[in-house]
Parts: structure tokens; C-alpha cells; sequence
């Protein structure tokens, strides 16, 4: 956890002097790139690369129930997991729900199936267990760690939530790129308050943190796949992820995640949700 707080250390000081925000380069347990696989499945970012390891164990044995090889790989943004799913890229991805809005709204993306979450999906603010911070207005230009510009619970409804409290408000703020980061800034100082995902925050039973004020339950992360992405290879990636995500294998993975399974899921509610969000969005 330190290279992570010296890392954001980092971020929090070129933010602060005008400077862009380095590169983080993906790490294991992603590949940078898929070439070679069967199925490519992009993976946005919502978990560093470290702890979004029950992705890549839950992926690996969704092979058994497809017949090929599978390979995970990822990107730093969700603005990048959208571009290579624009691009045809890879065949499906895990993205959050706001970013999942966007890309059925622009027309190259299907939602397939929603994660059933253990927990409700819903933003969170925390603040380290013992700040005096009581409720969001107090957190009034105080350094602020967000997860990604396109994070419905990350960034979208805690901007939405902070209207009216002053367009300065969130003058400090900085992008840690995933929920887990975000949540080490506060731990570590960096930030005096965070913006996460409430699935993620449950599964990962961080201690030292305390909530102080909380979004809309709002549809799950979903699966999507490219619009044009050939109909019977979308039925087989749907079939494949149900079995496996059934099995005592795949369900201990899933839980991990802070998931029980996968449902069905329509388009609309996250289209609503980007709508939604566009007025705060960068």
C-alpha cells in the first residue's frame, strides 16, 4: 500500500503545481494488450491492477465453458475501455455505469448482463474514521480524491450532490483511477475525503474509514459487448459467463467482487444515468 500512497503523493503534488497527471502503466495481473486470444475481455479499471485480481481468476476459468483461450487486459481510463471497445479491441467488457451510459447513448455499445451486487450499487463519501468531518459540506475545499472523470459513484453523483455548495468547491480534488486507490488517499493523508463505489468499499472491508453521506442506488456495474459483435458469439459469451458464474469456482471468485452472479439487463437505466450525469461530466 505505501507505493500506492507515494504514487498518489505524486499525483497530488503535480496537481497542485499545474502540471498534467503522469501515466500509470497497467500492471499485472492484465496484460497490456490482447492479441493472440480467442476472446478479449477489457477490464476498466475500478480496482487497481493488484486488487482487481478476482477478475483475472474469475476470467481464466470462463475458458473451460467457452473452448478457448481468454485473456484480461485493461486500460488506466475508462475513457480508453471505452475507445477499445469502440474499436472493436475485444469482445466484452466490465465497466462501470456511467461509462456503460455513454456508450449505449453514443450507439457502440450493448449491455448483456448486470452484476447482482451483495450490496446495494450507490456512491459513498468516506473520510478517515477520525476526521471531525460530519457531512459533505464540510469537506469545502479540502483535498478530495476522486476515482475516474467518467465514474458515476466515483465522480458524476458527488459533483451532482455538491450543487449549490459553491462551484469552488471541489477546487482540490485529484483522480486516483480506482476505487481502492481513492480510498488509500484518505488512509494515507493524502485526501481529507473520497468518492467510491459502496460495492467495492464492502468487499475490500477497509478499516479506519467512515461514511458521511451517500448517492442514489443506482443499476449495477454491467457486461457489455460491442453493438456489432456477431449475435452467436455474444449468445455463447452470455451462456459461458452464467454457467461459470454458477459454479462453486466462479461464484468464490465473484464474491471477492462484491458479486453474487449476473443478471439480465436493459439499456435504459444506464443511459439514465449518463443523462444524468452530463451537466458535472468534464
Amino acid at each position: 500500500m505505501l507505493g500506492w500512497v507515494r504514487l498518489l503523493g505524486a499525483f497530488l503534488f503535480l496537481l497542485c503545481a499545474c502540471q498534467p497527471l503522469p501515466e500509470v502503466g497497467v500492471e499485472p495481473p492484465y496484460a497490456p494488450v490482447a492479441h493472440t486470444a480467442g476472446v478479449r475481455v477489457v477490464v476498466a479499471g475500478m480496482r487497481s491492477p493488484e486488487g482487481a485480481e478476482p477478475y483475472r481468476v474469475f476470467l481464466g476459468g470462463l475458458e473451460e465453458h467457452l473452448g478457448e483461450r481468454v485473456e484480461a487486459f485493461g486500460r488506466r481510463t475508462y475513457a480508453e475501455v471505452l475507445e477499445v471497445l469502440r474499436r472493436g479491441e475485444a469482445e466484452m467488457g466490465f465497466l462501470c455505469t456511467l461509462a456503460a451510459g455513454l456508450g449505449v447513448e453514443e450507439g457502440f455499445l450493448d449491455v448483456v448482463l448486470a452484476g447482482e451486487t451483495l450490496v446495494p450499487y450507490q456512491s459513498l463519501i468516506v473520510v478517515a474514521e477520525a476526521s471531525p468531518y460530519r457531512e459533505l459540506a464540510e469537506l469545502r475545499g479540502m483535498p478530495f480524491a476522486f476515482t475516474d472523470p467518467l465514474s458515476n459513484t466515483g465522480h458524476a453523483w458527488p459533483r451532482l450532490l455538491a450543487r449549490g455548495l459553491g462551484e469552488d468547491f471541489f477546487a482540490r480534488a485529484f483522480f486516483t483511477y480506482s476505487h481502492d486507490r481513492a480510498l488509500e488517499a484518505v488512509l494515507g493523508g493524502l485526501a481529507e475525503g473520497a468518492a467510491v463505489d459502496r460495492v467495492v468499499y464492502e468487499s475490500l472491508g477497509v478499516r479506519g474509514l467512515r461514511v458521511v453521506a451517500q448517492g442514489p442506488v443506482d443499476p449495477p456495474p454491467p457486461v457489455v459487448v460491442p453493438r456489432d459483435l456477431d449475435p452467436k458469439l455474444r449468445s455463447r459469451l452470455v451462456r459461458a459467463l452464467l454457467r461459470h458464474g454458477a459454479t462453486p469456482q466462479g461464484q468464490k471468485a465473484l464474491r471477492a467482487l462484491g458479486l453474487r452472479g449476473f443478471l439480465p439487463a436493459e439499456e435504459e437505466p444506464y443511459r439514465a444515468v449518463y443523462q444524468r450525469a452530463r451537466e458535472v461530466l468534464p
